[in-house]
């Protein structure tokens, strides 16, 4: 399977425990098996910078 995160930065050990802020389903490392959405949420995230 594979999976996208909509990350800016490369994650090579992904920490499940952490999270930038409370999120829809709690701390965690997101993924989507649609990669327009994860690009979505990288553009989003690029933004904010």
């Amino acid at each position: 399977m594979i999976v996208y995160h909509g990350s800016i930065l490369t994650v090579d050990k992904p920490d499940v425990n952490h999270s930038y802020r409370p999120l829809d389903f709690g701390k965690g490392f997101y993924v989507t098996s649609v990669r327009e959405q994860a690009e979505r949420w990288a553009r989003r995230k690029a933004a904010e910078i």
